[in-house]
C-alpha cells in the first residue's frame, strides 16, 4: 500500500470522530479521504434497505457538494445483477464500469448521466452482516483500480462499520439512559404508592389496636358490673333487713312492748347487718380502685418506669370476672421485681388479647383450665413465657395465627385480630420478639422477648 494511502487510512483510524457516536461525522471524515486517497470527485455511503430490496444514499460528496440522506435509490428488481454482485458481499470493482456486467444495468440511468466511468464499491459490515457499501465513482476517463486502492477502500468501509457500532453504543446508553430514569420515576411512583399504604395500614393498625382497647375495657366493664352487683346486693339486701328490724323495734317501742331480750337481739342483728353491709361495700369499693388502675394501664400510651410483675397483676385481676366465668385459673408465678421503661398499656393489651384467646380457643375439651405466666431477666431483655393447657395449636395453621384477620372460630364471633394485635405490639411498639413453643402437646405456648429500656 502507498504510503500516503496507508497515512490517510492511519489518521482516520485513530480519530475520536469514529468512536464519537456521531455517524454523520464519522461518514463526512470517511468519504473526504476517500476523495482524497483515491484522488476522486464522487463518493457516498449506500446502506440497504431492511428487507434488502433496495440501496439507499445515505451520504453523498460530489466535489464540492455534499447531499446527507438525498432521495437516490437503487431497487434490487430494476438492477438484479448488480444486487446478485452485492449478495456476494465481496468488493465490486469495475474498472469499466459502463462495461462491466454487475454494473451495466445502471449505465443509462446513472453513470452516462454523472459521468461515471469507473467504480469501486467496498462492502460495510457491522457485526458478521453486510450493511451496504462505500461506493467511490471516477469520472473522466477510465482507470484501473490497483490493490492498492481496493484494500485502502475495504478498510474505509471497515472503519465506518466501526462507526456504527460507536453510534449504536451511544443509542443504546441512550436507551438505557431514558429507561433508568422511566425505572426511577416509577420506583419513585412505586414507592410514593408504598409510603402511603404503609402510613394506611398504621393508621388502620393504630384503629385497631385503640378499638381492641376499648373492647377489652368493654368485656372489663362487664365483668366488673357482675362482680360490683353481688356485694352491693348483699349490700343492699341487709340494710333492707336492717331497716325492717330497726322499723320492727321502734314498733315495739311505741306500743311499750319492748324488753330487754328484743332489743339485745335487735343490737345484735344490727351490727351483723351493718358489718355485712361494710365489707360488702369495701369489696365493691376495692373493685372498682383496681378497675380504675387497670383501666389506667390499658389506656396508657406513654412510655413509663414501671414495675413488670405488678402490671400483668393487676391486668390478670381485671380480668378474673371473665376467668371465673370461664372456670379458668391464671397463675403469675411469683418472682423478684422487674423493673422496666416500657409501655404499661402495651403490655396489658399483650397479656389481655392472649388469655382471652386461650379463653375462646383452647379450653373446649379442657376439664382444669390453666394457664401460666412467667417471667424471667437477663442480660436487658426480659423473657414474658405464657403457656396454656389447652388443646394447642395445629400445625397447619401456626404460620398464619398471627396474620390479620385469621381466625378459627368467625362462627362463634371472632375477629382474627388478637394475636395480629400482640405481634404488632410486641415487634413494633415494644421493639420485641414473640416465638410459638415448638411443642404444643401440652396446650399452646408463646415466648414474648422485649427490651427493659426502650429505645429512645
Amino acid at each position: 500500500m502507498h504510503r500516503t494511502l496507508y497515512d490517510i487510512l492511519h489518521d482516520v483510524s485513530k480519530s475520536s470522530m469514529v468512536d464519537d457516536g456521531d455517524l454523520q461525522a464519522a461518514g463526512l471524515l470517511i468519504l473526504t479521504a476517500a476523495l482524497h486517497g483515491l484522488q476522486i470527485n464522487r463518493v457516498g455511503i449506500w446502506i440497504f434497505t431492511d428487507d434488502k430490496q433496495a440501496i439507499r444514499c445515505r451520504m453523498l460528496i460530489d466535489g464540492d457538494d455534499c447531499v446527507i440522506d438525498g432521495d437516490l435509490e437503487l431497487m434490487r428488481t430494476a438492477y438484479p445483477n448488480y444486487f446478485i454482485a452485492l449478495d456476494n458481499e465481496r468488493a465490486i470493482v469495475a474498472n469499466h464500469a459502463q462495461e462491466h456486467s454487475s454494473t451495466l444495468e445502471f449505465r443509462d440511468s446513472y453513470l452516462i448521466p454523472f459521468g461515471i466511468t469507473s467504480m469501486l464499491d467496498a462492502p460495510i459490515r457491522h457485526r458478521g452482516n453486510m450493511l451496504g457499501i462505500i461506493c467511490c465513482e471516477h469520472q473522466g476517463p477510465e482507470r484501473e483500480w490497483s490493490s492498492e486502492e481496493i484494500a485502502f477502500a475495504s478498510a474505509l468501509a471497515d472503519t465506518y462499520g466501526r462507526a456504527i457500532s460507536a453510534a449504536q453504543r451511544n443509542d443504546y446508553e441512550r436507551q438505557l439512559h431514558e429507561i433508568n430514569e422511566q425505572l426511577e420515576q416509577k420506583i419513585n411512583d412505586r414507592t410514593e404508592i408504598l409510603q402511603q399504604a404503609l402510613r394506611n395500614l398504621n393508621h388502620t393498625q393504630a384503629k385497631l389496636i385503640e378499638s381492641e382497647k376499648l373492647a377489652s375495657l368493654g368485656r372489663l366493664v362487664s365483668g366488673l358490673a357482675h362482680e360490683i352487683n353481688t356485694p352491693l346486693g348483699i349490700a343492699v339486701t341487709s340494710a333492707s333487713h336492717c331497716a325492717n328490724e330497726l322499723k320492727r323495734v321502734q314498733q315495739l317501742y311505741r306500743d311499750e312492748q319492748l324488753n330487754e331480750q328484743e332489743f339485745a337481739q335487735f343490737l345484735a342483728g344490727i351490727d351483723d347487718g351493718l358489718g355485712l353491709i361494710n365489707n360488702n361495700l369495701s369489696r365493691a369499693a376495692t373493685l372498682v380502685q383496681n378497675f380504675k388502675l387497670s383501666g389506667a394501664i390499658h389506656t396508657a400510651n406513654e412510655e413509663e418506669h414501671f414495675e413488670l410483675r405488678d402490671c400483668i397483676a393487676l391486668t390478670i385481676k381485671s380480668l378474673q370476672p371473665l376467668l371465673k366465668k370461664n372456670q379458668v385459673n391464671c397463675q403469675l408465678q411469683t418472682g423478684a421485681p422487674i423493673h422496666i421503661n416500657s409501655y404499661p398499656g402495651a403490655i396489658a393489651q399483650i397479656i389481655t388479647n392472649l388469655i382471652t384467646n386461650s379463653i375462646h380457643h383452647a379450653f373446649a375439651n379442657t376439664p382444669d383450665k390453666q394457664i401460666h405466666i412467667q417471667l424471667d431477666e437477663t442480660r436487658g431483655q426480659v423473657t414474658i413465657y405464657y403457656t396454656d393447657n389447652g388443646c394447642g395449636i395445629a400445625d397447619d395453621i401456626r404460620a398464619k395465627i398471627f396474620e390479620p384477620f385469621f381466625t378459627t372460630a368467625r362462627r362463634t364471633g371472632g375477629s382474627g385480630l388478637g394475636l395480629s394485635i400482640v405481634y404488632n405490639l410486641v415487634t413494633q411498639k415494644l421493639g420485641g420478639e414473640i416465638t410459638i413453643n415448638e411443642d404444643q402437646s401440652d396446650g399452646a405456648g408463646f415466648i414474648i422477648t422485649i427490651p427493659e429500656n426502650q429505645k429512645k
